[in-house]
């Protein structure tokens, strides 16, 4: 059977300094460093949940700035391709109006031209009629 003396006291106390030494020197400091690093983990996690979020948002914006940047290039193309059909339609007018200022002047040389040989026969006619003339009466005029 179990005999309750002194021993047991002693033995109880012994456990219970043991006890109470080993929870300071011990348990403590390990539970202390262990909740230290689970609160590092933790701040590490969310360090990276927010830089993933931060790439996610730079990421975002980055793909933004690129569509608004391609709407932007599509919009300069488009004026570019409108100002190049304005300049083209100006320099085919231009050209048109050169071209018909060209052929009125051709019209107006050839008008004078006409006029010119015009005169010239009238005065050949007189000649070759009084010749002619001449010729048929045997005589001069």
């Amino acid at each position: 059977m179990i005999n309750v003396d002194v021993t047991l006291f002693i033995q109880m106390a012994n456990f219970l300094l043991l006890l109470v030494l080993m929870n300071l020197v011990l348990y403590r400091p390990i539970r202390r460093l262990v909740a230290q690093r689970n609160e590092l983990i933790s701040k590490q996690r969310a360090g990276i949940d927010n830089a993933e979020r931060e790439a996610q948002r730079a990421i975002q914006e980055f793909e933004e700035r690129l569509k608004a940047a391609r709407a932007a290039g599509r919009e300069k193309v488009q004026e570019l391709k409108e100002a190049a059909y304005r300049v083209e339609k100006d320099l085919l007018s231009q050209a048109a109006e050169e071209a018909a200022k060209e052929v009125q002047a051709v019209r107006e040389q050839i008008q004078r031209e006409i006029g010119q040989v015009r005169a010239q026969l009238q005065a050949q006619i007189q000649v070759f009629s009084k010749d002619m003339a001449q010729r048929i009466l045997g005589r001069s005029l």
